[in-house]
């Protein structure tokens, strides 16, 4: 595989953006917001249609963390992928009684164009967790006095890869009675890797809590997903910073717990194909550095896995592997989960992938009614209770 993901020669570079924040030692980790808090904390995220499969982990996730999804949530879904895949998305929003708009429409700008929106509709002593459905924030105990400090609170995401390094579907969560350690999302994908940041130089950081008003009263807004501004200048907005708090009085940057980040599943081949299409459709229309950028950061990623026949499924390239696991970019398994897992199978002469089949077109003969999309029972991802 030509080039795959990985720049060695830059291997380190990302430590360059680390942004000068306020790391908290903390080994205590908030189980739950206390009601005082959480009645203050609003969520939203922008998902793809076709991530069903996250949002059961996902919203569990920050409910039991004691957000109120139904009164101070919103989603919105990409409808990306036809009327099954949005029809599973909208059964666990409507099961976690969560606001939701669909767009059909997708990309960076469209993403925080909606969560600026969102965090412009926000009493002055709101709080905001946007995260992508893929990531997992975590908070420490010392969030509360961050919250009244009116601080920000950012944390690096690490990658979650499957044991066998494949890019395996996530099993549906169980009922909560049926629920067990085996069950659960990060004993499906234990590995620990800094993939995102040691092999592809990409931003790590991520906002986890951020302010609706900064101690002016101006307003934030995000700049992208990693950095925020305050005040209306457009200008700056357009502007990309390694995680800086822009034109913002009296807010400082705390750096918290690691992010989960599940982006290595079944869909991510579908989901990568799908972003790289869109950057290069926008590559070719605008010309702009930042949408070129955008491409190349994708083909690489797209470049760091391949079809094993074997097991029906993509693997990380060899090269791929041997460069995490040189590099220490994945942390070692203790040797009881190693014994956990089944040895890991591989093709050591991956083919391509078979071609997906055309999606059959509409009839146009009056009268007949098109046949809704056939759903194999063993693709099926009920919602939990």
């Amino acid at each position: 595989m030509k080039q795959a993901l990985l720049l060695a020669a830059a291997a380190h570079a990302y430590n360059a953006s680390t942004p000068p924040t306020k790391i908290i030692t903390s080994n205590c980790t908030l189980q739950r917001f206390p009601p005082i808090y959480a009645n203050r904390v609003h969520f939203f995220s922008f998902v793809a249609a076709d991530l069903y499969h996250l949002l059961g982990h996902a919203l569990r996730y920050y409910r039991h963390l004691g957000l109120d999804l139904k009164n101070q949530g919103q989603v919105w879904v990409h409808n990306a992928s036809g009327p099954v895949a949005l029809e599973k998305t909208l059964v666990y929003l409507r099961r976690y009684e969560i606001r939701y708009k669909v767009s059909n429409e997708w990309s960076s700008q469209t993403k925080r164009e909606a969560a600026n929106s969102f965090l412009l509709s926000l009493p002055n002593d709101a709080w905001l967790v946007y995260p992508d459905l893929d990531e997992f924030f975590a908070f420490p105990c010392e969030v509360l006095e961050i919250m009244d400090q009116g601080g920000l609170l950012s944390g690096q995401m690490v990658d979650r890869v499957a044991y066998d390094w494949h890019l395996n579907s996530l099993r549906p969560l169980p009922r909560a009675a049926k629920i067990t350690n085996r069950s659960s999302i990060d004993y499906q994908f234990p590995r620990s890797c800094r993939l995102t940041g040691g092999l592809l130089d990409t931003n790590v950081n991520k906002y986890t809590l951020v302010p609706a008003v900064d101690a002016a009263g101006n307003r934030l807004r995000y700049i992208n997903a990693h950095s925020v501004a305050c005040g209306d200048n457009r200008r700056v907005l357009r502007h990309v910073h390694a995680q800086k708090a822009t034109n913002c009085e009296g807010v400082s940057i705390h750096r918290g717990p690691d992010v989960a980040h599940y982006g290595f599943t079944k869909i991510t081949i579908p989901v990568l194909e799908r972003k790289l299409a869109t950057y290069k459709a926008l590559a070719r229309t605008s010309g702009e550095l930042r949408h070129r950028d955008a491409v190349e950061h994708y083909r690489k990623l797209r470049e760091s896995f391949e079809y094993c026949p074997l097991t029906k499924s993509y693997q990380f390239t060899r090269r791929a592997r041997r460069l995490l696991m040189r590099k220490r970019y994945c942390d070692p398994l203790p040797p009881h989960l190693e014994r956990d897992y089944a040895p890991s199978q591989f093709c050591f002469e991956p083919t391509k992938a078979p071609r997906p089949r055309p999606t059959p077109r509409p009839s146009s003969s009056k009268g007949k009614a098109t046949p809704a999309p056939r759903v194999r029972p063993d693709d099926d991802d009920p919602p939990d209770e």
